[in-house]
């Protein structure tokens, strides 16, 4: 059984992420003014480039090598150049393209938090919610028989192992995760801005090698070799604040 104290706080990101979205716009709305077009774009843009165009490379790659847990340092220099190639470059061409009038901290701000704020409320959909259908099947007895031919039996055990095992503070931990990390987005967009401004791609390549730097590390936690959730969540805080302070120093250089 899944204690309801539990499946109360696998709720709990899900909240979290909704409000840190909202309440980001509302926070640059009073420090440097929210430009709307970049902010939808930005939200949008996320979800084309990570969600449809870096998932469909994805799903090749791990069709042909579905091994790829078994090798986490060429898998974690694969995940992490995907990553920064599809972001980076995705928010250069948007700019470049679709926001030629926003090249001011205000649309870099307004582009980062859309960008940011709609990965929090996504990655945390697309963890949280099967985890809260399977606790609700598994506490109605239902789970086998209800994904019967659907999951191998052997994954199905697994499931089962990871939704009894991960305790409530793995849920909580979760916010700190996203709260620390819209930031890095913000960080990187206002980058990437900088670059376009500047007329430097020079800069593009450096945040996007930053970004796979960045992201290697965390696919050793993916492929299960690396289990100590208080060590990633520091890990993530260090690249969170320092965003932080990138964010305050980029108001100079797009005045």
């Amino acid at each position: 059984m899944v204690s309801t104290a539990k499946i109360i706080s696998m709720f709990v990101p899900i909240i979290f992420s909704v409000a840190l979205f909202i309440g980001l716009i509302l926070y640059y709305r009073k420090k440097t003014g929210i430009a709307v077009k970049p902010l939808i774009i930005g939200a949008f843009g996320f979800v084309v480039m990570t969600q449809v165009l870096e998932k469909a490379l994805h799903l090749a790659v791990i069709t042909a090598f579905p091994n790829y847990a078994e090798h986490p340092l060429l898998f974690g220099l694969y995940g992490g150049m995907a990553a920064g190639t599809f972001e980076e470059l995705g928010r250069f061409l948007i700019f470049t393209w679709l926001l030629k009038k926003f090249y001011d901290y205000k649309g870099g701000i307004s582009f980062g938090v859309g960008w940011g704020g709609m990965e929090a409320i996504l990655l945390v959909l697309t963890m949280v919610v099967p985890t809260i259908m399977f606790a609700f099947m598994m506490n109605a007895g239902t789970l086998e028989k209800t994904m019967a031919g659907k999951i191998p039996t052997e994954q199905l055990a697994v499931i089962k192992d990871t939704v009894l095992n991960n305790g409530i503070s793995f849920y909580l931990l979760g916010c700190v995760e996203r709260f620390f990390a819209v930031f890095m987005q913000i960080a990187f967009s206002l980058w990437v801005l900088i670059g376009v401004v500047k007329k430097k791609f020079i800069y593009v390549i450096y945040v996007l090698l930053i970004h796979a730097a960045i992201d290697f590390p965390l696919v050793f936690v993916q492929t299960g070799h690396f289990t100590s959730l208080w060590v990633v969540e520091l890990y993530i805080a260090i690249v969170g604040i320092t965003s932080f302070w990138f964010i305050k120093k980029a108001r100079r250089l797009l005045a």
